[in-house]
Protein backbone atom coordinates (compact mmCIF):
# COMPACT_ATOMS: atom_id res chain seq x y z
CA UNK A 1 0.00 0.00 0.00
CA UNK A 2 1.26 3.78 -0.71
CA UNK A 3 -0.07 6.57 1.42
CA UNK A 4 1.03 9.79 1.14
CA UNK A 5 -0.34 12.26 3.32
CA UNK A 6 0.50 16.24 2.86
CA UNK A 7 -1.30 18.78 4.42
CA UNK A 8 -4.84 18.07 4.35
CA UNK A 9 -4.83 15.71 1.51
CA UNK A 10 -4.09 11.85 1.57
CA UNK A 11 -3.61 9.79 -1.43
CA UNK A 12 -3.99 5.78 -0.76
CA UNK A 13 -3.58 2.91 -3.17
CA UNK A 14 -3.87 -0.26 -2.30
CA UNK A 15 -3.44 -3.23 -4.34
CA UNK A 16 -6.15 -6.48 -4.11
CA UNK A 17 -5.45 -8.50 -6.33
CA UNK A 18 -2.91 -10.01 -9.13
CA UNK A 19 -3.68 -11.02 -12.78
CA UNK A 20 -1.83 -13.53 -13.64
CA UNK A 21 -0.65 -13.49 -17.31
CA UNK A 22 1.71 -15.91 -18.66
CA UNK A 23 2.20 -14.21 -22.07
CA UNK A 24 2.32 -10.80 -20.66
CA UNK A 25 3.17 -9.10 -17.81
CA UNK A 26 0.76 -9.33 -14.83
CA UNK A 27 -1.97 -6.71 -13.99
CA UNK A 28 -2.18 -5.43 -9.82
CA UNK A 29 -5.58 -4.38 -9.27
CA UNK A 30 -5.49 -1.29 -7.07
CA UNK A 31 -8.31 0.27 -5.37
CA UNK A 32 -7.07 4.50 -4.87
CA UNK A 33 -8.83 6.88 -2.61
CA UNK A 34 -7.94 10.70 -2.79
CA UNK A 35 -9.14 13.02 0.30
CA UNK A 36 -9.42 16.78 0.51
CA UNK A 37 -11.55 18.49 2.97
CA UNK A 38 -13.84 19.25 0.65
CA UNK A 39 -13.37 16.63 -1.97
CA UNK A 40 -13.80 12.77 -1.82
CA UNK A 41 -12.99 9.87 -4.41
CA UNK A 42 -12.23 6.56 -4.50
CA UNK A 43 -12.24 4.22 -7.25
CA UNK A 44 -10.44 1.08 -9.01
CA UNK A 45 -7.59 0.76 -11.77
CA UNK A 46 -4.97 -1.86 -12.62
CA UNK A 47 -1.23 -1.48 -13.80
CA UNK A 48 1.16 -3.76 -15.27
CA UNK A 49 3.96 -4.76 -12.97
CA UNK A 50 6.43 -3.21 -16.24
CA UNK A 51 4.57 0.20 -15.40
CA UNK A 52 4.61 -0.19 -11.68
CA UNK A 53 8.89 -0.71 -11.93
CA UNK A 54 9.27 1.77 -14.63
CA UNK A 55 7.56 4.44 -12.00
CA UNK A 56 9.66 2.83 -9.09
CA UNK A 57 12.75 3.28 -10.72
CA UNK A 58 12.54 7.14 -12.19
CA UNK A 59 11.20 7.88 -8.15
CA UNK A 60 14.54 6.01 -6.96
CA UNK A 61 16.50 8.35 -9.41
CA UNK A 62 14.60 11.32 -7.85
CA UNK A 63 15.26 10.20 -4.29
CA UNK A 64 18.79 9.05 -4.77
CA UNK A 65 19.55 13.41 -6.72
CA UNK A 66 17.39 14.45 -3.69
CA UNK A 67 20.33 12.67 -1.48
CA UNK A 68 23.19 13.34 -3.41
CA UNK A 69 22.22 16.71 -4.26
CA UNK A 70 22.48 16.34 -8.00
CA UNK A 71 20.08 17.01 -11.22
CA UNK A 72 17.29 14.76 -11.73
CA UNK A 73 14.62 14.36 -14.79
CA UNK A 74 11.03 14.61 -14.10
CA UNK A 75 8.94 11.60 -13.59
CA UNK A 76 6.17 11.41 -15.77
CA UNK A 77 3.80 8.35 -14.83
CA UNK A 78 0.40 8.26 -16.96
CA UNK A 79 -1.13 4.45 -16.75
CA UNK A 80 -2.17 2.55 -19.38
CA UNK A 81 -6.04 2.50 -18.15
CA UNK A 82 -5.60 5.62 -17.75
CA UNK A 83 -7.47 6.54 -14.85
CA UNK A 84 -4.12 8.22 -12.56
CA UNK A 85 -0.99 10.36 -14.25
CA UNK A 86 1.32 11.40 -11.26
CA UNK A 87 4.54 13.79 -12.35
CA UNK A 88 7.49 13.98 -9.80
CA UNK A 89 9.48 16.81 -10.66
CA UNK A 90 12.89 18.01 -8.72
CA UNK A 91 12.15 22.34 -8.02
CA UNK A 92 14.73 23.01 -4.88
CA UNK A 93 17.20 20.29 -3.96
CA UNK A 94 14.99 19.24 -0.74
CA UNK A 95 11.24 19.45 -2.22
CA UNK A 96 9.93 17.89 -5.23
CA UNK A 97 6.57 18.84 -6.83
CA UNK A 98 3.67 16.17 -7.52
CA UNK A 99 0.92 16.69 -10.02
CA UNK A 100 -1.83 14.67 -10.01
CA UNK A 101 -4.54 13.94 -12.29
CA UNK A 102 -7.34 11.18 -11.63
CA UNK A 103 -9.51 9.69 -14.07
CA UNK A 104 -12.69 8.46 -11.21
CA UNK A 105 -14.69 6.76 -13.90
CA UNK A 106 -13.96 4.76 -16.65
CA UNK A 107 -15.46 6.34 -19.96
CA UNK A 108 -13.61 9.12 -21.71
CA UNK A 109 -15.93 11.81 -20.17
CA UNK A 110 -14.75 11.22 -16.53
CA UNK A 111 -14.76 14.01 -14.17
CA UNK A 112 -10.89 14.96 -13.73
CA UNK A 113 -9.28 15.79 -10.51
CA UNK A 114 -6.03 17.66 -10.51
CA UNK A 115 -3.79 18.65 -7.51
CA UNK A 116 -0.24 19.80 -6.86
CA UNK A 117 1.74 19.65 -3.76
CA UNK A 118 5.10 19.28 -2.68
CA UNK A 119 7.15 16.32 -0.55
CA UNK A 120 10.61 16.31 0.85
CA UNK A 121 13.09 13.15 0.56
CA UNK A 122 11.41 12.23 4.15
CA UNK A 123 7.91 10.51 1.93
CA UNK A 124 10.36 8.46 -0.36
CA UNK A 125 11.54 5.54 1.77
CA UNK A 126 7.59 4.68 2.31
CA UNK A 127 6.90 5.30 -1.24
CA UNK A 128 9.70 3.18 -2.46
CA UNK A 129 8.66 0.57 -0.35
CA UNK A 130 4.66 0.45 -1.26
CA UNK A 131 5.61 0.50 -4.41
CA UNK A 132 7.97 -2.43 -3.76
CA UNK A 133 4.67 -4.26 -1.92
CA UNK A 134 2.61 -3.54 -5.44
CA UNK A 135 5.42 -5.24 -7.59
CA UNK A 136 5.70 -8.00 -5.51
CA UNK A 137 1.56 -8.48 -4.68
CA UNK A 138 0.18 -11.80 -4.13
CA UNK A 139 -2.94 -12.83 -3.52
Amino acid sequence: MIELICGTRRLRLTPYERECNPDDDDWINVWIEFFLPELQTEFKTAFTVYELSQLKHGVENIYQSMISSTESSPVNFESLENRINISFRKIHPDHVEVNLTLRPEEHADSVKVTDTFYLDQSYFPALLSGLDEMINWQN
